[in-house]
């Protein structure tokens, strides 16, 4: 795929949303801020993300804070596209709906973002955050990453998600290479990139990752490219997502 000699970093939006069948893709937002405390207080779903945990969990005001700094990277610096993961009520997998509380969903509204409205028409959950980072225009590059509710693992979510990401990233806002990061342990995500996107591993950084302790993780790192995305990995991922919205 030839370069084109465009502006990347101006057209990184200030609130982006992506609809979809399978998933909806939201601009964070302050009601959000429990649904994202409780994902990143679950033991489970941060199991592979040690370094991100706090040992008394987050309150809805760490996830506020968080929320704000990240909107800052984007508005500001234009180097972030953050997106929360959400499912409608009809779009949760049926093995998942019992697992489900009344609390953890919230009401139908209509969402601004930069060009218009989304219009979540039923009640909803936040299930995860994605979106891409270290945007870089003059390299042309970004990093990609997730987090998802443990009780939607394998359940065509985060394929969903991910798949929605790398197509903004390649497609609207003309990318070269975008980065997954992952650590040795964490082999589902490996697996994923491997099996389903069809890169195998660029690198692996030692020890890159400090826990504290003495203690320190490797870092495993993925690279997508656009003619990856153009000549494989757009059509391997929808075909391990269609499946499981049939």
């Amino acid at each position: 795929m030839a370069h084109q000699e465009i502006d990347i970093q101006s057209m990184v939006p200030e609130r982006w949303g992506i609809d979809s069948a399978r998933v909806v893709l939201l601009p964070p937002d302050a009601d959000q801020d429990r649904s994202i405390a409780r994902l990143l207080s679950d033991p489970t779903t941060m199991q592979f993300l040690p370094f991100m945990t706090k040992p008394s969990g987050y309150t809805s005001a760490d996830a506020a804070t968080r929320r704000q700094h990240r909107d800052e990277i984007q508005k500001k610096h234009k180097q972030q596209v953050n997106f929360s993961i959400a499912l409608k009520r009809s779009q949760i997998p049926e093995p998942v709906r019992g697992k489900m509380h009344a609390d953890e969903f919230l009401p139908a509204r209509s969402i601004p973002i930069d060009n218009g409205t989304i219009e979540v028409d039923e009640e909803y959950a936040v299930v995860g955050c994605c979106g891409l980072s270290s945007i870089s225009g003059a390299d042309r590059g970004a990093e990609a990453g997730i987090i998802l509710d443990a009780r939607f693992w394998r359940s065509g979510v985060s394929s969903a998600a991910l798949y929605l990401t790398l197509q903004y990233g390649f497609e609207q806002l003309g990318l070269h290479r975008i980065v997954l990061l992952t650590t040795g342990k964490n082999v589902g995500m490996r697996g994923w990139m491997e099996k389903v996107v069809g890169v195998q591993v660029e690198s692996v950084r030692k020890d890159v990752i400090y826990l504290g302790g003495g203690e320190y993780l490797d870092s495993w790192d993925y690279a997508v490219f656009d003619h990856d995305w153009v000549g494989h990995s757009k059509r391997d991922i929808l075909a391990r997502i269609e499946p499981a919205s049939k």
